[in-house]
């Protein structure tokens, strides 16, 4: 079985500003005693586009500040996600550019080094299209580049993708195992258990990490684009391949409710633990609430 769930930073808390999750300098210290609360072990780190510098990871004044909290409410932070990436990927502009956001996510890997993350997730969004030439080559030099400084700092860089999952383990497939990895994402789009199957035979045994975005419980069944994942069969798929590595949770911005995601939470540990929906009863030590399912619900 899964040993941990948790959850994305920023997503458990109500959203300060216009931009969605909370901003760091907001709320981030209070996040890691709301999660102790409802039952959370763990937190993926989470760089957003605010100014990268701010974040609490990238000095070392933060670290100290994010190693206290982390011993006090016995949560680690095994992973990061450079969401930053999606607004400025290095591998779509050049020049100076190309090179700067480069060492920029050079300096990430050396922040999470320094602090102890071992895996740093680095999303690849392309809207669904495939990579042109000149980006895949952009993508797999910037790889190449990367690729001794995550070796001496003991990283495991995790490509997060809407690529086609036969692409996305082409492009995986050159680099050593032990520094690169997949991070599978169900509920990007609507999916079901033989999409999942068609992933995990294509890069089931690179993947390292695992991201479940779709908790929408209300949708429009009338309309496809707004189906449902079939989070239940893709979980299953998960765990007869074999992944045995974390689950982090991420809400939409904006309905980031503390009570509601720990339910989400308890509900992946059970589908995980039968492989199936029927048993929704809660994971030990999640979420001791009253509300039921259909009052957090509305609460969004």
């Amino acid at each position: 079985m899964v040993s941990r769930i948790g959850f994305v930073q920023g997503d458990l808390m109500e959203p300060a500003d216009k931009r969605g999750r909370g901003f760091l300098t907001d709320c981030w210290r209070e996040e890691f005693s709301v999660a102790q609360k409802v039952g959370f072990e763990l937190i993926e780190w989470r760089i957003g586009d605010e100014p990268i510098l701010m974040n609490p990871v990238m000095s070392s004044t933060g670290r100290d500040q994010m190693r206290r909290l982390s011993r006090e409410c016995d949560i680690c932070i095994p992973s990061l996600s450079a969401d930053f990436m999606m607004q400025s990927p290095f591998y779509k502009v050049t020049g100076r550019e190309h090179w700067a956001r480069l060492d920029l996510l050079g300096a990430v890997i050396e922040a999470c080094a320094e602090i102890g993350i071992k895996l740093l997730v680095v999303p690849l969004a392309n809207g669904g299209q495939q990579l042109c030439s000149r980006e895949a080559a952009a993508l797999r030099s910037g790889l190449d580049r990367l690729a001794p400084l995550l070796e001496a700092c003991g990283v495991v860089l995790s490509l997060e993708s809407d690529l086609d999952p036969p692409l996305l383990a082409s492009l995986i497939e050159p680099y050593p195992a032990d520094r690169f990895g997949i991070t599978y994402t169900v509920g990007c789009r609507a999916s079901t258990s033989a999409d999942a199957h068609e992933a995990l035979a294509a890069c089931g045994s690179r993947i390292v990490n695992v991201h479940l975005k779709d908790w929408n419980l209300h949708v429009d069944r009338a309309s496809p684009s707004r189906q449902r994942t079939n989070l239940a069969g893709a979980l299953n798929q998960l765990r007869l391949a074999g992944y045995r590595g974390d689950l982090i949770l991420q809400s939409t911005p904006g309905n980031c409710r503390a009570a509601l995601l720990a339910q989400y939470g308890a509900m992946a540990a059970t589908w995980w633990s039968f492989g199936g929906p029927d048993h929704l009863s809660l994971a030990p030590g999640m979420l001791e609430a009253n509300e039921n399912l259909q009052q957090l619900s509305h609460t969004r």
